[in-house]
């Protein structure tokens, strides 16, 4: 006859069995948590609206800027606030850093191209890199991108598509909340209280708001603009018409001031001074003047762009000549100086 099974020695099986499935659950959930980016504290954004409008070429986080080295393929370089100990972090060409707790988040350039709107683009994905490791990356998405700012505990990026053209999408830091958000040619470097305010292209570029909350965008301000970017209760913009100047909008009393008649190509700003070039057929330059107007001086004479700052250095080029580096400081000597980068050996 079959020996009966005891019931202490079944009970024993079933918990047995138990406990081997509650250790399998339990050392997967470790293994995915363990693999998760943590969540960033509110407020955060990973590089200043106009660094990013700039190309996002350099970032500033805390005392370190991580940056792109025009003269090793734009890969992704680090180094002090005025620029000694030079390190190699990653041999990816970059653009559009950005730097938050453990991680930059980047859009990465290859040599690939593709035909967008009539013009050639280079292929591009949305990455993110953990910082001190070796080479440990999340891929987000592999495509056609342009502009690309973390916002919080998003990654906000132009995407594009045959199908659908240029739109915004945003992908949560662990890409588990990824897609399109909205259907139309989004500049997202304007953010306030985490909220986009972009000019709308489907609407003469006039100031729209999109909640990022409610994914929903509404018209904000009845002014036509180019490249607005928010600091401390403005937003600073390129007026459309009136020769294009540089402009800001009060937030508290809803006033527009027109900050200087020059013709504005590009401009950055940062504490309490703004970087623009001057457009003229014969006297362009690059200036620098206090952010409500006053103060302008001339850093250097002829074509610059890529302005990117940080709290001790601006950095610019010449048109058409991204190895050309130059920089000045921020707020202090208006004495521009050449800056090569150090090329540093990797394998």
């Amino acid at each position: 006859m079959a020996r009966k099974r005891s019931p202490l020695r079944t009970v024993l099986l079933i918990v047995f069995f138990l406990a081997m499935i509650a250790c399998v659950v339990f050392l997967v959930a470790f293994i995915k948590q363990r693999g998760r980016i943590a969540d960033n504290p509110l407020g955060t954004l990973g590089n200043t609206g106009g660094n990013i409008n700039n190309g996002g070429l350099f970032c500033q986080d805390g005392n370190t800027v991580y940056f792109s080295n025009p003269l090793d393929h734009g890969y992704i370089y680090s180094m002090d606030l005025d620029g000694s100990n030079q390190q190699f972090v990653m041999n990816v060409p970059a653009k559009y850093i950005n730097s938050a707790g453990k991680y930059i988040y980047y859009n990465q350039v290859d040599g690939d191209t593709d035909m967008v709107l009539g013009f050639t683009a280079e292929v591009h994905g949305i990455y993110a890199y953990k910082k001190n490791s070796r080479n440990k990356t999340r891929g987000y998405d592999r495509t056609v991108a342009g502009q690309t700012i973390l916002i919080d505990n998003y990654i906000y990026y132009q995407h594009y598509d045959n199908e659908n053209g240029m739109t915004l999408y945003r992908t949560s830091l662990n890409g588990d909340d990824k897609g399109e958000v909205l259907h139309e040619i989004v500049n997202p470097c304007c953010v306030i209280g985490g909220n986009i305010f972009y000019p709308d292209q489907n609407n003469s570029f006039l100031l729209n708001m999109f909640d990022t909350s409610t994914l929903r965008s509404n018209l904000f301000l009845n002014e036509r603009m180019y490249n607005p970017v928010y600091a401390d209760g403005y937003i600073y913009y390129i007026g459309i018409g009136d020769n294009y100047p540089l402009c800001r909008f009060n937030l508290s009393d809803k006033s527009v001031e027109k900050l200087t008649s020059d013709r504005v190509d590009c401009f950055n700003i940062l504490g309490d001074v703004i970087f623009y070039q001057r457009n003229s057929k014969t006297e362009p330059a690059l200036i620098r003047m206090s952010r409500d107007g006053s103060s302008s001086v001339v850093i250097a004479e002829g074509n610059y762009t890529d302005i990117n700052m940080t709290s001790i250095y601006t950095y610019f080029h010449p048109v058409n000549e991204p190895t050309q580096l130059y920089r000045v400081s921020t707020a202090g000597s208006p004495r521009a100086e050449s800056f090569v980068p150090e090329v540093i050996p990797h394998k």
